[in-house]
């Protein structure tokens, strides 16, 4: 309550400042009486939270979708105000309580300064910076008479606290920025501080569901590395201007990059200053691979262990297959990534000098070029993609090389010596079926694009170069979203079929999305064992297991689900045609990143449901699913079978 008091300056129109007064001296008040006296206090901190919202209500109004988000705020605010400090016998201890509450409020107001309007002026930076001081000075007390209980939680407040202290003096050209720091605390504060409950019970760690559910763990880690780039985007340092690029917009890059898409919203050269180029890039190389993987590497180079429950869930997202090389298969994608990032930056360096690129341009490009290649990303420092290069045949086929590389699973890659060995171990049915589906496609994507852009989009180039701009597009169908070609120009059978091969995407634990070349090659085998009257699918003398094939079935038919809800909400909040809409979607879930000029033309609401379509397309329909819902134990008794007819 102590740290909201300000929040109201920070929301209330110019015009009408005066009116904040009330609600900020309810909730100052109700800060200082809810402890001693709990009746007095709920009342006057519901006048405070009544009185904050409604000092927004001139925004509000101006804004549906802010106004419904306000509204289910409020009305959680006050169930949780009324509901759970009612039961003494359920609230956190006094101290680490109020420092947590003042983290989240602090933290809770910045937000909403920053998404209600973008421009700030210094009684909203003097309201936010307030909250932020009174979040670290609780913090503080909490960490001093804990400093020897709580040694590093202790230590992780006090370094927090400097870097925000410190950086809210780094020179600026507005007071925003300077308020804007103490996000580094909260952030902080919201990971450290305890949540142990009184009682003589043992509470159990708010992150053990996550670490003992592999669905949960993915669908978590994501999140959480969204909501981390999230914050490091709309710093002000981020943004190449004076102020920060917005929450919202902020939120939309970091999915785009964590979930390694590609769609923009914002010029990445230019809107984004080195040190935010540098964040995408680290989101795009975190994203890529997978948390798990770096979590798991860089535990076993500090010499620790997981426990036998969280090394379950980590196997399973890395290597279901064998859980005992869980270790050595981090360290395998490791170097795979390393080797081909670093091969492909080496390749590319000297082809961007040749285009005019100084030595720090041509190294800082090339780097990120090939991160961004190899991760399916899509994102680029040039304003419009690779277009600049659709004549240099060497940076689109290395380029495209690195987008195969990172398409294909470590497995699939491993496993290709031994397809040329006679003799040797087998190669796993998988690396084949992912294998020569990934050979189907590129052939036909290439050959389609031939066929129907060669006197269209292909046509201002010479005949080899469209042979090099078909590939490269062909290649950069499967979910990495690097363009040589404008897509708003291409015909609409290319755009159809196009949006398949994106809905296919890459190979399973690769870094590209959609629903995986095996889900499809696994639906092409059930369809030709229906049609046969074969009992049972059969791929490279081994049979498809039953279960296998649901599973194809399941993720397939949840993934067309969510493309056709997004797309209903796009047509019903968007000025977009059914094609647009359609295209923006698909490649949003396929994270391929691919645009033909639908993401430029989105509103808040828009934002929002590619910036969910993205996030879903990345974890899977179906880890979502699990994640929302508990695994259900076999059933015990045995039901009698029925055909039904169907088709």
């Amino acid at each position: 309550m102590l740290a909201l008091a300000a929040a109201p300056f920070a929301v209330v129109p110019a015009e009408a400042a005066a009116a904040a007064a009330l609600p900020s001296i309810c909730l100052f008040s109700a800060g200082l009486l809810i402890v001693e006296k709990p009746k007095p206090g709920r009342a006057l901190a519901t006048l405070g939270i009544l009185g904050l919202f409604g000092t927004a209500g001139q925004t509000l109004l101006a804004s549906p979708a802010l106004a419904l988000a306000a509204l289910l705020i409020l009305l959680s605010s006050l169930g949780a105000l009324w509901d759970v400090l009612g039961r003494p016998a359920e609230r956190l201890p006094l101290v680490p309580a109020r420092a947590l509450g003042a983290a989240m409020a602090a933290l809770f107001s910045w937000l909403a300064a920053t998404l209600i309007q973008p421009l700030h002026t210094p009684r909203e930076a003097l309201a936010i910076a307030s909250a932020f001081l009174i979040a670290i000075a609780m913090g503080l007390d909490w960490a001093w008479r804990n400093r020897r209980q709580q040694p590093r939680r202790s230590a992780a407040l006090f370094v927090a606290a400097a870097a925000s202290v410190g950086l809210a003096f780094l020179p600026a050209s507005t007071l925003w920025p300077a308020a804007s720091a103490g996000i580094l605390y909260a952030a902080t504060a919201l990971a450290v501080l305890p949540r142990e409950r009184r009682g003589g019970i043992e509470h159990i760690a708010w992150w053990e569901p996550l670490l003992g559910h592999p669905e949960r763990l993915l669908v978590g880690t994501f999140l959480l590395l969204c909501l981390s780039g999230t914050v490091l985007l709309a710093l002000p340092a981020s943004s190449s201007g004076s102020s920060g690029i917005g929450l919202l917009d902020a939120a939309f890059t970091a999915v785009s990059a964590v979930c390694v898409t590609g769609l923009i919203v914002l010029d990445t050269p230019h809107d984004f200053s080195p040190f935010g180029q540098a964040m995408i890039l680290l989101l795009i190389q975190v994203g890529g691979l997978g948390i798990m993987t770096f979590a798991t590497a860089v535990l076993r180079v500090l010499g620790r262990r997981m426990s036998l429950k969280q090394e379950g869930a980590a196997a399973s997202l890395i290597n279901p297959r064998d859980r005992g090389q869980l270790a050595r298969s981090a360290r395998k994608i490791l170097e795979l990534t390393i080797v081909a990032e670093a091969a492909g930056a080496a390749l590319l360096m000297p082809r961007f000098l040749a285009h005019g690129d100084s030595w720090g341009e041509a190294a800082w490009r090339s780097i990120f070029t090939a991160v961004s290649a190899f991760c399916n990303a899509g994102f680029a420092l040039q304003t419009q993609n690779l277009i600049p290069y659709q004549q240099d045949p060497i940076v689109l086929h290395v380029v495209a090389l690195l987008i195969i590389a990172g398409g294909l699973s470590p497995l699939t890659i491993y496993a290709l010596p031994l397809l040329a060995r006679r003799g040797g171990p087998p190669v796993p049915v998988q690396a084949r079926m992912g294998l020569m589906a990934a050979l189907v496609l590129l052939l036909g994507g290439f050959l389609f694009m031939l066929a129907f852009e060669w006197n269209h989009a292909l046509a201002g180039l010479a005949w080899t170069d469209r042979l090099h701009n078909a590939w490269f597009q062909s290649v950069t169908l499967r979910t990495a979203g690097f363009n040589s070609l404008d897509f708003a120009v291409l015909q609409p059978a290319t755009l159809t079929l196009a949006m398949l091969w994106m809905f296919i995407g890459g190979g399973p634990g690769g870094t590209a999305g959609g629903i995986k070349t095996t889900t499809a090659a696994v639906l092409l085998l059930s369809v030709s064992n229906v049609v046969r009257g074969s009992a049972r699918a059969e791929a490279f003398d081994r049979y498809v297991g039953e279960r296998t094939r649901h599973r194809a079935s399941a993720v397939t038919l949840l993934a067309a689900a969510t493309a056709i809800a997004a797309v209903t909400a796009l047509q019903l909040t968007q000025p977009l045609g059914g094609l647009e809409a359609l295209f923006e979607v698909v490649s949003a879930l396929g994270t391929v990143g691919l645009s033909i000029g639908a993401t430029a033309e989105l509103d808040e609401i828009g934002k929002v449901i590619i910036l969910a379509s993205m996030f879903t397309g990345r974890v899977g329909g179906l880890s979502l699913l699990m994640f929302m819902s508990q695994r259900s134990a076999a059933a015990a008794v045995s039901r009698p079978e029925e055909e039904i007819d169907v088709g």
